[in-house]
């Protein structure tokens, strides 16, 4: 009974790290594998193996080359060079900071536009190139929201069994 209220618990407590995942940047998934350790130690690591871990720790690191490189290498895909895709990663941050959650597409957009500017690109292709980082960055969103998701289903399968 114990086990299972904390089951119960620990699946509420693991849901924001899924709303995280909507959203570029946020540390969705240090918080939820930090979740399932502290449910490891409070349950003794009697539910959780190591290779349960493993495939968790697994998605981890999927979702964070996720995380950094979908902006990029949609920006990349649209045929931005590489110091556009370091100002996009640049003012990317920026905007995270100065208008979180959303400056980070602005930033983004903004970064890789100038940069294709800058290299004596056209308008057109500088607009090709920042749109290009979007598509990846959404599409990023899409793949981490997903991972997330699979990853609170198998933790909850895991600890149950």
């Amino acid at each position: 009974m114990t086990h299972t209220i904390l089951l119960i618990l620990f699946g509420f407590i693991m849901l924001p790290g899924f709303f995280m995942a909507l959203v570029p940047m946020l540390p969705a998934f240090w918080y939820m594998l930090a979740c399932v350790i502290v449910f490891g130690i409070i349950d003794g690591f009697t539910h959780l193996t190591l290779g349960n871990l493993g495939v968790l720790a697994g998605l981890f690191f999927l979702s964070m080359c996720v995380d950094w490189s979908a902006g990029l290498l949609g920006a990349k895909f649209g045929g931005a060079g590489w110091k556009s895709l370091l100002y996009g990663a640049i003012s990317g941050v920026i905007g995270l900071l100065v208008f979180p959650p959303f400056g980070i597409f602005a930033g983004l957009f903004i970064g890789v536009m100038l940069g294709e500017l800058f290299r004596n690109k056209s308008r057109k292709q500088a607009i090709q190139a920042a749109t290009g980082a979007l598509v990846g960055s959404l599409t990023g969103i899409i793949i981490n929201s997903f991972l997330a998701l699979i990853f609170i289903v198998l933790f909850l399968f895991f600890a149950a069994f």
